[in-house]
């Protein structure tokens, strides 16, 4: 015999949208880095390559002499380890504060370059954690804000073609996920409102590609229109929440949810020499977007007795808004690059944030050239030449 229900139940659970907008935001982060084309040296046997002043050659590989030009011929292998952190406001409360998120991730990516081509595997790592605003439920319940942390991790491939007049990437791979649901419940068969946080277990999907042009500006200044789209597919479990005040099993349903996300705009980038080094400047103005590609995962809840409730949802906070994002990078003259990187998201319920860097290590690749040995050569024969003979000065 089913007991006897209690005259008034209210219930309040995170937004069930939380934790699919934050994971599909932290893919967008991480991917700015992963499909980010750092600047590197070219073969000194590249029509790219700068000529040194006196026609010789000291180097295999110099910079480029032409805008866009040190992203192309970049043989050999590469090592990159980065990481950041975003964050931001999420979801307008439906009654009370809105929901926002923050989060960190790091990265570890390998690839091989053969000429404008690179092929590559990456790792990753990370965690956010969403902050709901306080809620009053149908009943005059007043729920205090909760919050949910969801941990990840995993990695994927992806390959990329650098012309320096434009280039395309592609990222793909899959993260295993551990998020928290908070529940809370308050009923007038009993005193106080009963709360807990279960966890469950969840796997993701994620897919991004960047791609653009490069327009040259002048020997040093390129301006690039491009485009990063990203695609997260997540799967969420779900889980049982027992109540003994009112002798209920409440259900917490498993959802499946795609997020995806844009960022449409403009980069100016300057490359300036420092000695034997390389100092990028960047600068990139752009329209962001944010939402679900379908059905977005509902609130529904209920208690394996027929009593069931869809909990009141606000509206995105992040559906569009103007973006701004910044960086530096430092390229020394073994081809290691040092990068920093910033910026903000402007959207009418508030500003999110963005901030990463990282360093890249470069190996392998072109043989030393032909004409340094040739070089080398003749300067030994040029010492040796004057006496080969009698009577030379």
């Amino acid at each position: 015999m089913a007991p006897a229900r209690p005259l008034l139940v209210d219930v309040d659970r995170l937004d069930a949208r939380v934790v699919p907008l934050g994971a599909g935001l932290g893919w967008q982060s991480f991917s700015r880095e992963l499909l980010e084309l750092l600047p590197q040296k070219v073969r000194s046997t590249s029509t790219l390559a700068e000529p040194l002043p006196d026609g010789g050659s000291d180097s295999d590989v110099r910079f480029s002499l032409k805008s866009g030009g040190y992203v192309s011929e970049r043989d050999g292998w590469r090592l990159r380890l980065f990481g950041g952190g975003f964050g931001g406001p999420l979801i307008q409360g439906a009654s009370g504060g809105p929901s926002s998120f923050s989060g960190a991730q790091t990265g570890l990516l390998l690839n091989y370059a053969v000429g404008d081509l690179v092929i590559g595997a990456f790792g990753r790592f990370g965690s956010f954690s969403a902050d709901a605003g306080s809620f009053a439920a149908t009943g005059g319940t007043q729920f205090s804000g909760r919050s949910a942390r969801t941990q990840l991790g995993g990695g994927g491939l992806l390959v990329q073609v650098a012309k320096p007049s434009w280039f395309v990437g592609l990222a793909a791979g899959g993260d295993g996920l551990q998020a928290d649901q908070p529940f809370a419940i308050s009923s007038s068969n009993a005193f106080g409102n009963r709360s807990s946080t279960p966890s469950v277990g969840g796997s993701a999907f994620n897919l991004s590609t960047r791609f653009g042009g490069r327009i040259s500006l002048s020997e040093s200044q390129i301006l690039e229109p491009s485009s990063l789209l990203t695609l997260t597919s997540l799967s969420l479990g779900g889980v049982t929440v027992p109540d003994l005040a009112t002798n209920r099993l409440w259900n917490v349903p498993s959802s499946n949810s795609t997020v995806g996300t844009a960022d449409i705009g403009l980069t100016w980038r300057a490359t300036l020499k420092d000695g034997h080094n390389l100092l990028t400047p960047s600068l990139r103005l752009s329209w962001l977007g944010a939402g679900f590609l379908g059905n977005a995962p509902s609130n529904r809840v209920n208690d394996g007795f027929g009593l069931a409730t869809n909990l009141p949802a606000g509206s995105l906070i992040q559906g569009s808004g103007l973006g701004l994002q910044g960086g530096l990078a430092y390229t020394l003259r073994d081809n290691t690059t040092f990068y920093v990187r910033g910026g903000a998201g402007f959207y009418g319920g508030g500003t999110s944030w963005d901030l990463g860097g990282g360093i890249q290590l470069r190996w392998g690749g072109a043989p030393r050239s032909q004409i340094t040995a040739t070089s080398s050569e003749q300067r030994s024969v040029e010492l040796v030449a004057p006496s080969a003979g009698p009577g030379t000065l």
